[in-house]
């Protein structure tokens, strides 16, 4: 055993030697290699579109959590209550694809989000190179949903902090003053539709309470009823006439003065240690294919 070891322990040496033997022939090769990787790398990516980030923070508006009397009996009634906003329920509605279905249809975004891609001339997206192989030709098609969903999956981030009940929304584009733009029309927009659903909700909710009032002969029933109906017609003013219904922006949206990307730099080093690390593999292995 103590042989059989020291034989395995002494061909593990001359591998190694093996491996560095042919490293050491070819080392100039491996670093001028690696190099170019480098360089093509950082050349490529002084290509790409600086990239510039807007954020805002929200909370719940602090009116919305607070609990009202008649829940309860709207409840039993059967009728929809929309509770108060939570940090979930404002998360999930600025990840919807609605919402950017939504903004991208009202606001011309396109020269903001993809200015390399959409010709304003045309009003089309130009085709790449992936569409040119598919045959798909060069003439472009008009942005359409699935196209604003993809950009805001790239350029859109969401993030809670169920600790302090807070919401941050960013958005990521080649222009700084059109990332805090876009960023303001979600929320802009994101207010609207909770204005809208509460509005519609409300008159929903009115009108079932009357058809009960009119079927109600019990005047007891009928005083909570119009008592449920006045709170109703509370909830519709107050989502008419709050400019921040439904939350609060803490921080609202600036022009970034500095970029987030591309870090080129960095990629460039990155590229050139991965390339360090694939040539001095390329040429292990063809040495020892050729010994």
């Amino acid at each position: 055993m103590e042989e059989q070891n020291n034989m395995a322990h002494a061909g593990g040496e001359m591998n190694l030697g093996v491996y560095f033997a042919i490293l050491r022939s070819v080392w100039w090769k491996i670093a001028l290699l690696s190099l170019a990787v480098g360089v093509a790398t950082l050349l490529w990516m002084f290509r790409q579109p600086d990239l510039y980030r807007a954020a805002s923070t929200i909370a719940p508006s602090p009116e919305e959590n607070k609990p009202s009397p008649g829940i309860g009996a709207l409840a039993t009634l059967g009728v929809s209550i929309g509770g108060p906003s939570k940090v979930e329920d404002l998360e999930s509605l600025f990840k919807s694809n609605d919402l950017t279905v939504r903004v991208f249809g009202k606001y011309d975004l396109w020269t903001i989000a993809r200015p390399e891609s959409f010709d304003p001339k045309t009003g089309k997206l130009k085709s790449g190179w992936v569409d040119r192989l598919r045959g798909k030709g060069q003439e472009g098609k008009p942005p359409g949903e699935w196209d604003a969903i993809r950009v805001a999956k790239k350029g859109l981030a969401v993030s809670t902090n169920r600790k302090s009940g807070s919401l941050s929304l960013s958005f990521e584009s080649p222009s700084a003053e059109g990332s805090a733009r876009i960023v303001r029309y979600y929320l802009d927009e994101a207010k609207n539709r909770l204005q809208e659903e509460a509005l519609e909700r409300a008159a929903r909710n009115k009108k079932f309470i009357e058809e009960q009032i009119g079927k109600t002969v019990d005047a007891l029933t009928r005083d909570r009823l119009y008592s449920l109906y006045g709170q109703e017609v509370e909830r519709e003013m107050l989502a008419r006439n709050r400019e921040q219904f439904g939350f609060r922006v803490i921080d609202s949206p600036r022009v970034p003065d500095r970029k987030t990307g591309p870090q080129r730099s960095r990629s460039a080093v990155t590229a050139t240690l991965v390339a360090v690390f694939a040539w001095c593999a390329f040429f292990i292995l063809r040495g020892k294919k050729e010994r």
